[in-house]
């Protein structure tokens, strides 16, 4: 096969490839509108979550590659398990919330050609009504009844340590020091031996 040939088979693949890559087949199921809107600031209570995507997301079963959850934006730290129901293009759950704050709407989803897509997006919630709640968070139950519970679970948001960056950073230089202190101790040490035996 001549250089010339070679070229232009290799351009013939590329842009079958190019083609191929934009057809529906490999297209991706993107997020096309959240309710409530990211940035949005709701009522303390029970909070329906609606995640509207361009493709129905691929039903794997309840509690399984289709999942909402909600978390604490500061500390990572999610409240309850990670579950949605499938309503035609859509992903919903309802959330309880009491406590005052901003909150991280966490999903993930699978589209028909495998691909998972995650993502997530702030709300703030405010308690005018003094609403409270025993159990914050998600509640995952299954047409049968059956309780999804958080430990069963990958969590889609990890709390965050508790060392902070500055507490953190004094355990480092602390780390150093201890480490200077005990060289410098072994080599006065050393050089007592050498001067010890030097004088023998």
């Amino acid at each position: 096969m001549t250089k010339s040939s070679k070229i232009s088979l290799f351009l013939a693949t590329s842009a079958l490839f190019l083609l191929s890559a934009n057809s529906p087949a490999f297209a991706h199921n993107e997020l096309v509108e959240t309710t409530p809107a990211g940035g949005e600031t709701v009522q303390a209570g029970l909070i329906p979550i609606t995640l509207s995507f361009s493709e129905e997301p691929l039903d794997l079963g309840f509690g399984e590659g289709n999942l909402i959850a909600i978390a604490d934006a500061k500390t990572g730290e999610q409240f309850g398990a990670a579950c949605a129901e499938i309503e035609g293009t859509q992903l919903t759950t309802t959330v309880d919330i009491a406590t005052p704050g901003e909150y991280k709407i966490l999903y993930k989803t699978a589209s028909d050609d495998g691909h998972i897509a995650t993502g997530d997006f702030l709300i703030t919630v405010v308690n005018d009504t003094n609403y409270q709640t025993s159990i914050p968070g998600n509640s995952c139950v299954d047409e049968n009844g059956t309780i999804i519970n958080a430990s069963d679970q990958e969590p889609l948001s990890v709390k965050a340590s508790s060392v902070g960056a500055l507490e953190g950073l004094f355990i480092g230089i602390g780390f150093i020091v201890l480490g200077t202190v005990v060289s410098a101790i072994l080599i006065t040490r050393k050089q007592k031996r050498e001067d010890y035996k030097r004088y023998e």
